[in-house]
């Protein structure tokens, strides 16, 4: 049976592993108390941390609050008004919650939409219902202009491009 024998490098000693040359490993294996060292110091650490965020979280539950009024009355506009409304939320002095503020406002804005009023008396300008409004202009349809309305829209631009008034 010598032609089914196999076939070894003569370099290879016999009843040795075969060897490449470029491979490599470690030899030895991780050193078990070098990580025990680092885990057990990560712990630590964290059982420190906890231990301090839990101290802190204590000591702010015991602190009373601090008012929002008695931060406020120190504290004045420098002689300037405050803006007109709307204004932004929160600021020192005001007592009616977001809530009610933005309930407020649309309770306005609301009455403003259903109900009749002037826009500008000087000019005779009103304002109807919208949902009147809405009616009306189905109804009628828009508004067109007439030759007079568009003769008056473009005199002044005709006086821009001259640069001149016309008398």
């Amino acid at each position: 049976m010598p032609e089914h024998e196999t076939h070894r490098d003569s370099a290879q000693p016999q009843g040795t592993e075969p060897v490449n040359p470029s491979v490599s490993f470690e030899a030895q294996d991780v050193h078990v108390s070098g990580v025990q060292r680092v885990g057990l110091t990560l712990a630590a650490v964290v059982i420190a941390v906890l231990i301090v965020a839990w101290g802190v979280s204590h000591y702010l539950m015991r602190e009373p609050a601090i008012p929002t009024p008695a931060l406020a009355q120190g504290v004045t506009n420098g002689g300037r008004h405050l803006p007109p409304a709307p204004r932004m939320q929160l600021i020192p002095g005001d007592s009616t919650p977001p809530p009610e503020q933005q309930r407020e406002f649309q309770d306005a804005a609301a009455a403003e939409l259903n109900s009749y009023g002037w826009v500008d008396t000087q000019q005779s300008v009103a304002h109807i219902p919208i949902g009147e409004a809405m009616q009306l202009l189905v109804k009628n349809g828009l508004p067109q202009n007439t030759a007079a309305q568009t003769a008056k829209q473009s005199k002044p631009q005709a006086i821009a491009a001259n640069g001149k008034k016309e008398k």
